[in-house]
């Protein structure tokens, strides 16, 4: 960033814009190549261009984490119901019947198969969650300080 900062300082749009779009590809290195681009075009308005992309971005992050959310929140509650349809099965075919003890066999089975598949689901919820708002955190680091000298007049 040290270096970003130091073209961005003397002007040197395309440098900056290049040297970002080899080191990462990251949502605040589009945004400022979004930014330095409108800035050698010169934009009137970037200001608002940029902030824009950057919602664009966190839209992007974000795209795919409700589906996970609710993978991670509903699995356990279908493994609770084929619970209670295994053990009302159970008790229908009557006690020390085979029925029975496929019932509970299915109460189980389904419990385990609800956690096997919520534990990693919000294992990794959290993981994307946290790292979205780190990389949330590095995109408004990273235009708060760029900004100023792309927004200056001549």
């Amino acid at each position: 960033m040290k270096k970003i900062r130091e073209l961005v300082r003397e002007k040197k749009w395309d440098e900056a814009k290049d040297l970002l779009s080899q080191k990462t590809i990251a949502p605040a290195s589009v945004v400022l190549q979004l930014a330095f681009d409108l800035k050698r075009r010169n934009v009137e308005y970037l200001e608002d261009d940029v902030r824009q992309e950057g919602f664009r971005q966190i839209s992007l992050m974000e795209k795919y984490l409700t589906s996970l959310g609710t993978i991670a929140t509903i699995a356990p509650l279908l493994g609770v119901l084929g619970t209670v349809i295994g053990i009302v099965r159970s008790f229908a075919e009557g006690a020390g019947t085979k029925g029975a003890e496929v019932g509970i066999s299915e109460a189980l089975v389904t419990t385990a198969m609800g956690l096997g598949v919520a534990i990693p689901a919000y294992v990794f919820y959290n993981y994307f969650s946290r790292s979205k708002e780190e990389r949330i955190i590095e995109l408004e680091n990273a235009t708060d300080l760029v900004l100023p000298y792309v927004t200056k007049q001549k």
